[in-house]
């Protein structure tokens, strides 16, 4: 039989060379991306140009992309195999017809990032490794790249996002602002290089500002610690929240609980009820403290309602569209990220040279 691959219309991949391929990649990306934070933070400390590692960290997202589409791949060819795909034999071994074609991925421009990912905050750049459904506007507009990619995290954890919002009574709106907001609007390359679990956020003050997980909550802020005092969420040490908030979920869980606190203490004495006012819970979610709340509360005379009009709540305010889509279910199955890769295994003693 004639070698498939001699014809140039032909589309497919061979078994298990490209299992290796996917492996190999997938184990790539996480290592390239953790070598540029690495460089980041040694190169930051040393007050010098920082440049290098963003490079890197292009190089990584494009490792990411391509990692992302070779899983689908994988996916599909060995949905062939189960369910009677077309199998090709050939002197240079067995072929799987695929009936896309492949399409070459666009380089990207000097300095510029690759041009299929989304430009994101640290915090949730592994959004880049969901399917984006691109959705639409009520005008029929689409949503931006970055946009559509923290829609597709909010898929993911919608029904947690709903959970909790419904336990601390606020606006589910309000922590997806938060979190949109902070990803999209305020990005940063990387997290300080404070390893999560470590308690290091207390050796100095600049570190007690190190900020993890979606939203970026400060992990030694007082807002943190009053939230834990005043049982809404168990005490915990530096090192736990640490941890905890460096997860996804974990921090959509402190997050609703801040704003729960700041509608609790908004109640008092029945004075306001800000528990669906999203731009009002963000601005106080983004700058404020529980005890500053209470005092500016106190001095305020009754029936003067508190202001608001920080970016995060500016932000909130102006994209009412975006919040809704954010929430809403979506057709077909929930997308799911990429189960990482098995780890390599480890090489036993080397022989004794003779």
């Amino acid at each position: 039989m004639t070698d498939p691959t001699a014809n140039p219309a032909f589309s497919g991949i061979k078994l298990p060379v490209f299992d290796d391929l996917v492996t190999s990649h997938t184990r790539a990306a996480p290592a390239l991306e953790q070598l540029a934070h690495d460089l980041w933070a040694e190169l930051n400390k040393l007050g010098v140009d920082t440049s290098p590692a963003l490079r890197i960290r292009t190089l990584a997202q494009r490792l990411h992309s391509h990692s992302t589409e070779l899983q689908r791949r994988q996916r599909q060819v060995h949905e062939l195999q189960q369910g009677g795909g077309t199998q090709h034999c050939a002197t240079s071994g067995i072929f799987w017809e695929l009936k896309e074609v492949s399409l070459p991925t666009p380089s990207p421009q000097p300095g510029q990032p690759p041009p299929d990912l989304a430009e994101l905050s640290y915090e949730l750049m592994s959004a880049n490794l969901l399917p984006r459904r691109g959705r639409l506007r009520a005008d029929g507009t689409p949503f931006s790249r970055a946009e559509d990619a923290v829609l597709s995290w909010m898929e993911v954890y919608r029904e947690t996002i709903l959970q909790e919002a419904a336990r601390w009574r606020i606006s589910p709106k309000a922590i997806v602002a938060a979190i949109a907001w902070e990803a999209i609007d305020n990005p940063q390359p990387f997290r300080h290089p404070i390893p999560a679990g470590s308690g290091l956020g207390r050796i100095h003050p600049r570190l007690a500002r190190w900020a993890t997980g979606p939203g970026k909550i400060h992990t030694d802020f007082p807002l943190v610690k009053q939230i834990e005092a005043r049982g809404y969420l168990p005490p915990r040490s530096l090192a736990e929240r640490e941890s905890i908030l460096s997860t996804d979920e974990g921090s959509i869980k402190y997050i609703a609980a801040i704003m729960g606190a700041f509608a609790d203490v908004a109640e008092q004495d029945g004075r306001h009820n800000i528990r669906n006012h999203v731009p009002m819970l963000t601005q106080l979610y983004q700058g404020w403290d529980l005890r500053k709340w209470e005092e500016e509360l106190r001095h305020k005379p009754d029936g003067e309602k508190p202001g608001w009009g920080d970016d995060m709540a500016e932000w909130a305010e102006k994209n009412p569209e975006f919040l809704t889509a954010a929430l809403e279910k979506q057709p077909g199955p929930t997308p799911t990220f990429p189960a990482p890769a098995p780890p390599a295994p480890t090489p036993g003693p080397s022989p004794a040279p003779r």
